[in-house]
């Protein structure tokens, strides 16, 4: 390494150690998540956020030179487990991936204390660090009414267990690679979620960029029973893969998943994520990709007869003590209930 390039390796990593305490707040004991892809699948290290975080900045400024690296936006309580490895949210993102979500971010108020161009087009992504946490389902909850407002992401993505690439890495999506660039880096500019997102309001959990894009309603039926199945079952009944103990599957959506990364939650409000191709989010959202359906408009009326057929046919098979999420959902009983 030359005199520059060892000047930008130092740069790069005081950036990241500024961005990092964006990240883990006031959280000592917490793991800071890094994921980084490898041949057709991904690796996982957490660092400890007491000690290891000079280390992890090292780590990710030599990774990010030769492949596509992510951090977690909420720090860990251990070192196994996905959503369910987080227990406090410091900081509130939106995933900006379309040029009006980058427009509507440059009016928005308050700004953000971060915000970091992805390397994809015009993409941004912006963060708001909070003056107190938020548990896991109030972060969601208000990363959700941050996208709405902003027109940006309101899929998976949203999830605390987030993960997205830190800034002096490089998008290796394209060719050639573009760099990851933090265009604002001031995580002391701190907000309370409740001024950030008090007055926004919250939208359907069903919405996915892609849908956005088209333009089409979201469906009306927010008290859905297919809410409710385990994610388990309806992750066996659409792709016939099991979750071993550790809660993941090898994901059938991108090229050959040797180390599984497709992470099945207990909770549907969770539901999956891969960790590999960062697709996720709900029942529909998997049924939209295994059926080749959106989840909004005219195709989710098929997509839900769809998804109540897989469930239906699948229901005999369902393990021991889950038969309450495995019935038949098209009796009309169940399309009322809770």
């Amino acid at each position: 390494m030359n005199s520059s390039d060892s000047s930008t390796a130092t740069t790069s990593s005081r950036a990241l150690l500024v961005y990092f305490s964006a990240l883990v707040g006031r959280e000592p004991s917490g793991l800071l998540e890094v994921r980084w892809r490898h041949g057709d699948g991904m690796k996982r290290r957490v660092y400890r956020v007491g000690d290891e975080l000079g280390a992890a900045a090292a780590a990710i400024v030599e990774l990010g030179s030769h492949t596509d690296v992510y951090v977690g936006c909420a720090p860990r309580r251990r070192r196994a487990g996905g959503l369910d490895a987080v227990s406090r949210v410091w900081v509130l993102w939106a995933d900006c991936d379309t040029p009006e979500a980058v427009a509507a971010l440059q009016d928005f108020g308050p700004a953000p204390a971060i915000v970091v161009r992805s390397g994809s087009g015009v993409n941004r992504h912006a963060y708001w660090t909070l003056s107190g946490p938020l548990d896991v389902e109030a972060a969601t909850s208000a990363n959700r009414r941050l996208a709405h407002a902003l027109g940006a992401d309101s899929g998976a993505v949203t999830m605390a267990a987030t993960i997205l690439r830190p800034p002096g890495t490089a998008n290796f999506k394209h060719r050639p690679p573009v760099d990851v660039v933090a265009e604002r880096l001031q995580p002391w500019q701190r907000v309370s979620a409740r001024k950030l997102v008090g007055e926004l309001v919250e939208p359907h959990a069903c919405t996915s960029s892609v849908d956005r894009r088209r333009g089409a309603d979201p469906p009306s039926n927010s008290s859905d029973a297919l809410r409710e199945v385990l994610p388990a079952v309806y992750v066996a009944a659409l792709t016939g893969l099991t979750a071993g103990r550790d809660g993941k599957v090898s994901c059938p959506f991108h090229g050959e998943d040797r180390t599984p990364s497709l992470h099945v939650y207990e909770d549907p409000a969770a539901g999956w994520y891969c960790y590999g191709c960062r697709r996720g989010g709900s029942i529909f959202d998997l049924g939209a990709e295994v059926f080749g359906l959106s989840t909004r408009g005219r195709e989710f009326v098929e997509l839900r007869r769809r998804l109540q057929e897989a469930l239906a046919a699948w229901a005999p098979a369902a393990p021991p003590g889950r038969a309450e999420h495995c019935r038949p959902l098209g009796h009309p009983a169940n399309d009322t209930e809770r």
